[in-house]
C-alpha cells in the first residue's frame, strides 16, 4: 500500500479498508464498508471529545433528529476508539469491552429508529450485530496506516518491537519484505 497513489481520503481509505476486512476475514456488505470509509475520514477531521460516552447514550432528547446523532455519535465514537486506541484502554478504567458493548446498543437502537429508511437502517444493524468483528477491522486500519508511515520512514527497529509485542503475522511478513528473517524461537537474524 502507497499512501502517494490514493488521490483522496475516501479512495485511500477504501483500500485500507477493503484489505482490513479480508485480513480478518470478514463479509461486510458495501454500505457498511462504505460508512467505515467515511467514519475514518470524519475522524482525520473531528476531535474526540470528554462528554462521557454511556452518558449521552442515556440521555433523553429533546426530538428524534437529536436522539439520532446523539446514537450515531456514541456508536462512532465507540467503534474508533475501540478500534484504533485499544492498547491504551488496557490502562484506563474503561476497557475495550466498555466500548464495544456502548456502540452495540448505539447502532442497535439507531438501527430501529431508522426502521423506515430501510437502507440505512440495515447498515446500522449490522454495525450492531458485527460490532467486535469491526473494532477488528478497525484494528487492522490502525495497524495498516500506522506501518504505511514506519514503511516511509524505514524504521525496522519499530516494526521489529511491534512484532516482538505482537507476533503479528502481517508485520512479520513485512519484516521479511525488509530482508530480515523472523523465527519465532530466535527473533530477528
Amino acid at each position: 500500500m502507497d499512501v502517494t497513489l490514493a488521490a483522496s481520503v475516501d479512495e485511500f481509505f477504501h483500500e485500507v479498508v477493503t484489505d482490513a476486512l479480508s485480513a480478518v476475514d470478514l463479509e461486510a456488505s458495501q454500505p457498511a464498508s462504505w460508512y467505515l470509509v467515511g467514519l475514518l475520514g470524519d475522524f482525520t477531521k473531528a476531535r474526540l471529545t470528554d462528554e462521557p460516552l454511556g452518558l449521552k447514550l442515556a440521555a433523553p432528547a429533546e426530538d428524534a433528529g437529536e436522539r439520532v446523532r446523539n446514537l450515531k455519535q456514541v456508536g462512532d465514537t465507540s467503534l474508533y476508539v475501540a478500534g484504533f486506541f485499544a492498547e491504551s484502554l488496557s490502562r484506563s478504567l474503561v476497557d475495550v469491552d466498555y466500548y464495544v458493548g456502548l456502540g452495540q446498543s448505539a447502532y442497535a437502537q439507531l438501527a430501529r429508529s431508522l426502521a423506515a429508511s430501510k437502507s440505512m437502517g440495515e447498515v446500522y444493524e449490522e454495525l450492531a450485530d458485527k460490532f467486535p468483528r469491526f473494532v477488528d477491522v478497525l484494528a487492522e486500519v490502525r495497524k495498516r496506516t500506522h506501518l504505511a508511515e514506519l514503511n516511509q520512514t524505514t524504521d525496522v527497529g519499530k516494526l521489529y518491537e511491534i512484532w516482538l509485542r505482537t507476533r503479528d503475522e502481517w508485520v512479520e511478513k513485512k519484516l521479511k519484505a525488509a530482508g530480515l528473517l523472523v523465527d519465532l524461537g530466535k527473533g530477528v537474524q
